[in-house]
């Protein structure tokens, strides 16, 4: 097969081809021309917008982190203080009882020494009361009164009762 070209129908086809073209850049490439700028244009606002909805949520990132920083800080220092706090509260109660076990201990001392002391002079009666009747019976048998006493309480005053 074998393609012929005549001149005339070349030509033909060129000025149609002109023709279509200048109807196309006539009518219809401003409406895609347009579009194409427009959609390129929508394109950039949205990539512009999508830049700064980064750099906020950036900024926004930032700022989340020095509050949670800011916070951390504020807890720590929360606990530091409660912590200190828990210490010194601590040493009080071991100090209120220190003092209350030196305060019990000192009572009971005392206590201690005044029932001693009863106890002693408990004692001593019963010496005085024993050392009375033997010498009530010993006067009953010698009938000296003065001497038996004096006896006795020499007797008292050499007993000596450990303290």
């Amino acid at each position: 097969m074998t393609i012929s070209l005549s001149w005339p129908q070349l030509l033909i086809e060129l000025i149609s081809v002109l023709l279509l073209f200048s109807f196309l850049r006539a009518k219809a490439f401003p409406p895609i021309l347009k579009a194409m700028r427009d959609r390129q244009e929508r394109i950039r606002s949205d990539l512009e917008a999508a830049e700064a909805r980064r750099r906020e949520a950036e900024a926004m990132k930032a700022e989340l982190e020095a509050e949670v920083k800011a916070i951390r800080e504020r807890a720590d220092q929360v606990l530091a203080r409660a912590k200190k706090d828990a210490e010194e509260q601590a040493r009080t109660i071991l100090e209120e009882a220190q003092r209350e076990s030196k305060r019990i201990i000192s009572e009971a001392e005392v206590e201690i020494r005044r029932e001693r002391e009863e106890v002693l002079a408990s004692l001593k009666a019963q010496i005085v009361d024993i050392s009375l009747s033997v010498a009530e019976k010993v006067l009953r048998e010698r009938l000296d009164a003065e001497s038996d006493r004096r006896l006795v309480g020499e007797f008292v005053e050499r007993i000596e009762v450990p303290q």
